[in-house]
């Protein structure tokens, strides 16, 4: 009897490295289980990977990358395919968005460009019915040495269309994710501000070029309040982690949202915002609402002209005060993010940075402080190139991972100028290195050791300055991951003590970060 086309029945399969919620895929296998297709999850190493891929027999083996995890991702997919399993095998995800060429030097059979709900959809509808998947929008197909490059969809805007995201995908999986104390939450997507160092420029401008007319768009607040009640009432939420880029640049929107949250949520809650969103009016709404236990925001560099013509980030110092001065009034906590060893920046810049974030410091504010990478599809990569401190060989001639060229028994082609290499795509060189091959740039990585300590200890800076002299060493990066750790990480997600005891106690060989 033959089928009917109504049953969509196709299996993914979405498989990462580590213990943690991706949003992304929360969102795309609640999108693919309202179009009636089954999901599952595997979290791993590749052997874990390929052991649950021939258990469960997907049709669809996928991979939503972040740039720490992409080495994973080209182990898994080359490991599938020495385990001669024929399913195919798509990435996507910023990273891949903007790092195309992968697909031609990986054994991936497929990459997504840009959003992934709709083009997925689609791929498992074909997969289902056994059509041809070479021709979907926003996928890149490789069959026999030839890659089908389709064109890009048009930005969704309306986002009160799409299902909210799936949270039983981890939950079911894992009895670790329901110890987690915070809950990420996507009101919306892009992010009106065009940065060097961010990717919403990026994909703002290749959607521009696909047609679109808009970029930055916010789910209504009642359709945000239906999701926020579920994860209060079925997942027990204690604390919601709003995960966009600003979620203050629309101050109706965000008036709304306090009125309504305070009088139909009401657990504590952190989000984004841009300095110069925070005025009077938005300080005294935040403070009546009376759940906003931090507000995070961009310092970003401490020189006001490195800001403006280097990353692109219009914002004053004389801003940053004002803003931060309206949170203190209003006994708000803050924190602030910054890049440490950005292109261009000198040791003087750097510790300009790390005093004006002690200048502009509240008792209780947190530090963010990232170590610059140069990712994939950002302008200030370009920069780099350009001014000579990221070598662009260098760039284009690490494809893979040492392990996985050994496996493969041969040294790939280089890919494209202008894209990162993929030997970024590991969780120690993201976090933890400096990726700038001047010695300027190796006393600005270990300067960022020691960066929190600098910011709160007036008195250790004089130290600091000589230390950062000596070679980078096991106790330079052992004072930079456990104050990271306490000072910021834990700080940032509002993680109790609790939440370690019982890691160490039931989880510790989990890997979650």
């Amino acid at each position: 009897m033959e089928r009917s086309q109504e049953v969509i029945m196709a299996k993914v399969l979405f498989a990462q490295e580590i213990y943690f919620p991706f949003q992304s895929t929360a969102r795309l296998s609640a999108s693919l289980k309202k179009a009636g297709h089954r999901v599952s999850l595997a979290i791993g190493d590749e052997q874990k990977i390929v052991t649950t891929i021939k258990k469960e027999k997907p049709d669809l083996i996928a991979f939503s990358v972040l740039t720490p995890y992409r080495n994973h991702m080209l182990l898994c997919a080359n490991a599938i395919k020495r385990a001669g399993i024929k399913t195919p095998v798509i990435a996507g995800g910023y990273d891949i968005t903007f790092l195309p060429q992968i697909l031609a030097h990986s054994d991936l059979d497929i990459i997504c460009m840009g959003e992934g709900e709709a083009p997925l959809h689609d791929l498992c509808r074909c997969i289902d019915n056994h059509e041809d998947y070479r021709h979907i929008a926003n996928l890149w197909v490789k069959e026999g040495g030839v890659i089908f490059k389709n064109r890009m969809r048009q930005w969704v805007m309306n986002m009160d269309e799409l299902p909210f995201d799936d949270r039983d995908l981890y939950f079911d999986y894992d009895s670790y994710f329901k110890i987690i104390p915070f809950t990420q939450v996507l009101v919306g997507r892009g992010c009106p501000y065009p940065c060097s160092y961010c990717f919403n420029d990026g994909y703002r401008k290749l959607y521009k070029e696909a047609g679109s007319s808009g970029y930055c768009n916010l789910r209504s607040v009642d359709n945000l309040m239906a999701e926020l009640k579920i994860l209060k009432a079925k997942y027990n939420a204690r604390y919601i982690f709003f995960n966009d880029s600003t979620l203050t640049y629309n101050k109706k929107w965000l008036f709304e949202f306090l009125t309504k949250y305070k009088a139909e949520i009401g657990i504590p809650f952190s989000l984004n915002a841009v300095i110069t969103e925070i005025d009077e009016d938005v300080g005294k709404a935040l403070k009546e609402n009376g759940w906003c236990e931090l507000v995070r925001f961009g310092l970003e560099t401490g020189n006001e002209e490195f800001r403006k013509t280097v990353l692109r980030k219009n914002i004053s110092n004389q801003q940053l005060i004002n803003g931060t001065g309206i949170l203190k009034k209003n006994n708000i906590r803050y924190s602030m993010a910054m890049m440490l060893g950005l292109p261009g920046e000198t040791l003087d810049l750097c510790w300009e940075t790390l005093l004006m974030a002690k200048k502009i410091s509240a008792k209780d504010s947190v530090h963010a402080i990232n170590i610059f990478k140069p990712f994939p599809g950002l302008d200030i990569t370009d920069y780099g190139i350009k001014i000579g401190q990221y070598k662009r060989d260098d760039i284009a001639s690490h494809e893979l991972p040492e392990s996985l060229k050994r496996e493969r028994g041969q040294n790939p082609a280089p890919l494209a100028d202008n894209f990162q290499n993929l030997a970024l795509g590991t969780r120690d060189l993201c976090f933890f290195e400096n990726y700038r091959i001047d010695k300027e740039g190796q006393l600005l990585l270990k300067l960022s050791r020691f960066s929190h300590l600098a910011i709160r200890f007036s008195f250790l800076r004089p130290l600091i300055r000589l230390l950062v002299k000596l070679p980078d060493n096991f106790a330079f990066r052992f004072i930079w991951k456990s104050t990271e750790a306490f000072l910021n990480i834990r700080a940032h997600a509002n993680v109790p003590l609790s939440f370690f005891v019982k890691y160490f106690l039931f989880h510790r060989g989990k890997k979650i970060r």
